[in-house]
């Protein structure tokens, strides 16, 4: 999916964030038959959930969240200050 090419070229780890199925502590992007979902799964709970007609939609959610997560700023800004460079950059 273009969703996850575009986190990769912002530096955000795999860990974080999971498209197509759910993993605990991760922000998730499922399609299910009502609409495309975004949420963050804690504990088996669907944390925040948005639900989305289109996958566009819902992949620019996805990546708003993760981005604007602070803790995951911080491992981004790890990453890049520890000597790796993003790709693209």
């Amino acid at each position: 999916m273009e969703v996850e090419s575009r986190l990769r070229e912002l530096g955000v780890p795999e860990s974080v964030y999971i498209v197509g199925g759910e993993r605990n502590e991760t922000y998730c992007l499922v399609e299910e038959p009502d609409g495309w979902h975004v949420f963050y799964s804690e504990r088996g709970n669907r944390n925040s959930e948005r639900v989305f007609v289109s996958e566009p939609t819902a992949s620019d959610e996805l990546v708003r969240l993760v981005t604007n997560d602070g803790a995951i700023q911080q491992l981004i800004q790890t990453d890049t200050t520890a000597g790796r460079q993003r790709p693209g950059a």
